[in-house]
């Protein structure tokens, strides 16, 4: 499954890009006006200048760049790990096992439970938990990833020889015991970039 996060996290870029509008507008309007002091009349033309610059800056920062990462950060859910990838093709990729995953715990703000997206905090082997934030159909993905560690976990018992009870979506993960069951040494995750 493929998916990035809920459109609302583009709510605050389109406020900014009002704002910047809006401010952009009254200085210009504000510059234009025949009744200004005599020094701010000599200095009209640069402030305009300044005035579109600091726009451009403000649109480039607060509204653009934000827009640009949510387009290109994707989360994957696969049979046998989660993986996040920013940037176009993979040129910043974070993955984790579903072995190591121990739990996966929904957390829902007021406007998120309007909208059934949610942050999804999965809590893994390396001794952390990995925020994956605003998750559209966000109790939904969860019981997907909660499904895909108990199938995982069984298809491995069953190889080893020893069938383990199926897990239900709605419960949490709990560490597995048996050899073959241990997450491997070391932090299952890699990459640097942060969910």
């Amino acid at each position: 499954m493929r998916t990035r996060s809920h459109p609302r996290a583009l709510t605050m870029p389109v406020l900014r890009l009002m704002l910047i509008a809006l401010a952009t507008g009254y200085v210009q309007g504000f510059l234009a006006r025949p009744d200004l002091a005599d020094f701010l009349v000599e200095s009209r033309s640069w402030l305009v200048v300044v005035a579109w610059i600091l726009a451009a800056v403000a649109l480039l920062f607060g509204c653009l760049r934000p827009a640009w990462r949510w387009f290109n950060r994707r989360t994957l859910l696969t049979t046998r790990r989660i993986l996040q990838r920013a940037g176009i093709g993979t040129s910043r990729e974070r993955s984790l096992h579903l072995l190591s995953v121990y739990d996966v715990r929904l957390r829902q703000r007021r406007g998120q439970k309007m909208s059934r997206s949610g942050d999804l905090l999965v809590d893994h082997g390396a001794g952390g938990s990995w925020v994956l934030a605003n998750m559209p159909e966000a109790a939904r993905f969860r019981e997907l990833i909660l499904r895909e560690v108990g199938a995982l976990r069984q298809e491995i018992s069953a190889h080893a020889g020893t069938a383990g009870p199926a897990v239900a979506p709605d419960q949490g993960v709990r560490p597995a015991s048996g050899p073959a069951l241990r997450p491997a040494p070391g932090p299952m995750m890699r990459g640097d970039h942060r969910g």
